[in-house]
């Protein structure tokens, strides 16, 4: 039975050395997105105040799994956000004031590192171009999160503005996201090729401790590999 065992092993090893001979069994490239972020309530005092510009670059990485297939991972920085307002009860103007009912406005702005697990699918090269599409998830860690708030009072007292808000106590160290996205590699020779990939990336996880939403974002991502 070993001796199976060892044949079985020593047989797949001299078919993957034989295949990475003949095709180039990983690859690698760089890449910089932008997009529109935004981010979605799941509760009923939160509203949806708007998207922001988010912007990002990363290290791309494939790994062979079998013709036209692939493993996509690699990691990505990127800069998102987005726009709640949220009504309740807070004292506007500690510590001696009475709390009163106010809207609070707030403009997130978060830091990920998102590590994207994705089945690459693509065609044959056809007039130099590649067409393939990418499914999977990523999982993210909050590198950063801050926020510039604004109190309203519904009694129409003075407005109270605080810019660049630490988030440190309130954000989630971990988000799980879901992924899709669709592109091309144009081919520059070899296995080089320039790279253009439309993405959609929707969360799965809240961002925050006490202000449920979902982060979602659409990016453009250009970029080369090799």
């Amino acid at each position: 039975m070993k001796k199976i065992v060892l044949a079985l092993i020593l047989f797949s090893a001299f078919s993957f050395m034989s295949q990475a001979q003949n095709e180039k069994f990983f690859r690698f490239g760089l890449h910089a997105n932008t997009g529109f972020t935004w981010m979605k309530p799941d509760q009923d005092s939160l509203e949806y105040q708007g998207m922001k510009i988010g912007m990002g670059w990363g290290f791309i990485g494939e790994l062979t799994l079998a013709d036209n297939f692939s493993f996509a991972t690699g990691f990505d920085v990127n800069y998102m956000g987005g726009k709640l307002q949220k009504l309740g009860v807070y004292q506007v103007y500690p510590p001696d004031s009475v709390p009163v009912f106010s809207k609070l406005t707030s403009n997130y702005r978060f830091q990920f590192l998102d590590i994207p697990l994705t089945l690459k699918m693509k065609t044959n090269e056809i007039n130099y171009i590649t067409y393939f599409a990418r499914i999977g998830g990523s999982v993210g860690i909050c590198l950063n999160a801050k926020a510039d708030q604004e109190y309203s009072p519904l009694s129409g007292s003075q407005v109270l503005s605080l810019n660049d808000q630490d988030l440190k106590d309130e954000k989630k160290f971990l988000r799980a996201n879901f992924l899709i996205s669709g592109g091309l590699e144009y081919s520059l020779g070899g296995t080089t090729t320039a790279l253009a990939e439309l993405s959609f990336v929707n969360g799965l996880t809240y961002q925050l401790d006490d202000t449920k939403s979902i982060g979602n974002y659409i990016m453009l991502k250009v970029g080369i590999m090799f």
